[in-house]
């Protein structure tokens, strides 16, 4: 059966473009987001999609990002702001294209910063308690974490 607003891809996946602030719910689980551009006509300020709280996801949920355009925008603002609303329920690991990994499991808020290249991916899992986020930018700081 198909997801409303979604295409139904190879394996049954579904996959939605998102240029604008939007709430993530748990029908929207083993989708893939293509992120992009601000659609504000303005386009100097980014958005923020919103996870759900691991337990209202519920365990075994997943969901990817991946950003579908050249770059999110020229200005510092245009980030694209992930967040569930609590503090410390995220645990993030990533890797640059410097080859640098970074770990961390306390976090709060995950970004696409404005530099962030097309292809650049975030897949979120959760066991119903913690995001287990992993992730991989094509650019130097094209991910930033926030504690």
């Amino acid at each position: 059966m198909a997801r409303v607003g979604a295409s139904a891809g190879w394996h049954g996946n579904c996959v939605e473009s998102i240029n604008a602030a939007k709430t993530i719910t748990y029908k929207d689980a083993g989708k893939v987001f293509m992120v992009t551009h601000p659609a504000a006509a303005t386009a100097d300020e980014g958005y923020t999609i919103t996870m759900p709280i691991p337990s209202s996801a519920g365990s075994g949920f997943s969901c990817k990002f991946m950003v579908s355009s050249s770059t999110l925008g020229s200005d510092a603002d245009e980030d694209v702001t992930f967040t569930d609303g609590t503090t410390d329920s995220i645990v993030f690991q990533y890797i640059d294209a410097n080859s640098d990994f970074t770990s961390d499991i306390a976090i709060d808020t995950v970004y696409f910063d404005h530099t962030a290249y097309q292809g650049d991916w975030m897949e979120w899992f959760t066991d119903g308690t913690t995001w287990y986020v992993f992730a991989a930018t094509g650019v130097d700081g094209g991910i930033v974490i926030a504690t």
